[in-house]
């Protein structure tokens, strides 16, 4: 039975194989169940030195695949079969989200990682030609995969700011995310994704370093699940987004498509995060943030699970974009927010029935909505002027532009509709 090696840095953590009953299948190996520093892949995936089958294992490796255009396209390319998870995490499983790498059996990860440095002329044509996907690459291979229906792709930036490539199962320090190509009624999402994600650091979240890059068009992603070691190496951090932490397949990652609820993420989450009072407020406010900033689309996978030594957090947020500027899509949330996901029909009540639903006090959620919105009017000129400076395109300023005015149109309502309420109050 052919069977791919499951990497966490060095250490084989165990492998996974395809199944003729269950789809695949994923055993430990028994030198990581005996390593103190093994963790298990997911909860649902836990150390054993059983064999674990079927959706379980199905849902964990189909979430770190692309989805949707670039599953499509990545298959046709390589002629493997969309639902042949098995063969794609075979050729495209080397650099993933999180602490693992998956390689065919034989091929070791090497105690060098490779890099091939690349000109941002060469990442354009990639995106031009293949989605940002190196493909034939004389020699080594480049393995990466980012689950989503974007374009994207990883590299590794030295400090000097040279772009390098990762091969084989070497780690990649940032993700590249240009502009949505193939719907020209989405234009500059990655001018939109830099200003959203800009704001969220600027009101001090937890989010993920980005930039906007005009030379690219594109919006440069620092990732959070990878750190250097006091030796300057790269390392891998383990994390599971809510669909892997809830053995969902991405294909269920809205709640309308029967996904998790707000009520079950926040259940899920809270269980296994090592401080979760913080953690509960943090993700209330991304709830908020959303909404006044008309982020439709903060589904499941768009939270995630990050462990560092013995901790385990909310990991920073991710994927903030304004996609109430967009009039072909949804206007609806992902999530229900107390049985609403019409923003323009979110009321004080329904406010008061999320925090209901999450075992919160009615009065704090409504002081940490007033103190966001607050914050967003402060820093929000701030933003909108650094990225101003950084193009001189009409349509991206115009795109500066109609987001500026819906967060502030959206800000505005929300605070008219709490105006007549106490905000005060303790946690």
């Amino acid at each position: 039975m052919e069977k791919l090696s499951v990497y966490a840095g060095q250490f084989l953590a165990g492998y996974l194989s395809e199944d003729p009953v269950h789809g695949l299948s994923f055993s430990y190996n028994e030198q990581w169940l005996t390593n103190p520093k093994a963790i298990p892949l997911s909860p649902d995936l836990p150390l054993s030195e059983q064999p674990i089958c079927g959706d379980k294992v199905i849902a964990f490796f189909e979430n770190l695949l692309p989805e949707g255009e670039i599953l499509d396209f990545i298959s046709k390319v390589e002629q493997i079969s969309p639902s042949n998870k098995f063969g794609l995490l075979a050729r495209f499983g080397g650099d993933t989200a999180g602490a693992f790498s998956i390689l065919p059996k034989g091929i070791l990860p090497s105690p060098k990682p490779h890099y091939l440095p690349i000109s941002p002329e060469t990442i354009l044509q990639w995106f031009q030609r293949s989605k940002g996907i190196p493909i034939n690459l004389s020699g080594e291979q480049a393995r990466m995969s980012l689950s989503g229906a974007q374009d994207k792709m990883t590299v590794f930036i030295d400090a000097t700011g040279q772009f390098l490539l990762p091969l084989g199962s070497a780690p990649s320090s940032h993700i590249i995310k240009p502009s949505i190509q193939h719907r020209l009624d989405i234009p500059n999402t990655a001018i939109n994704e830099s200003l959203v994600m800009m704001l969220a650091k600027a009101i001090e979240f937890s989010v993920a370093n980005i930039h906007y890059a005009p030379e690219l068009g594109a919006a440069i992603v620092q990732r959070y699940d990878r750190e250097f070691d006091v030796n300057g190496q790269l390392n891998r951090l383990h994390q599971i987004d809510l669909c892997q932490l809830l053995s969902i397949p991405s294909g269920k990652k809205y709640e309308s498509e029967g996904g998790p609820s707000l009520k079950q993420c926040f259940d899920a989450l809270l269980a296994r995060s090592s401080k979760p009072a913080g953690d509960k407020k943090r993700l209330i406010e991304w709830v908020i943030f959303n909404v006044l900033v008309g982020n439709m689309d903060g589904h499941a996978k768009n939270l995630s699970l990050i462990t560092q030594g013995k901790q385990t957090k909310l990991a920073p947020f991710y994927d903030l974009v304004c996609t109430a500027v967009y009039p072909n899509l949804s206007k609806k949330l992902a999530f229900k927010i107390g049985g609403e996901n019409r923003p323009q029909w979110l009321m004080p009540r329904h406010w008061d029935q999320f925090a209901q639903d999450t075992s919160t006090k009615p009065q704090f959620v409504r002081k940490l909505i007033a103190e966001i919105s607050n914050k967003i009017e402060v820093e929000l000129p701030n933003v909108i002027n650094q990225l101003q400076s950084l193009t001189s395109k009409e349509d991206e300023l115009l795109m500066i532009e109609n987001i500026r005015s819906h967060i502030q149109q959206s800000v505005t309502t929300m605070k008219n509709r709490n105006d007549d309420i106490d905000c005060v109050s303790v946690a």
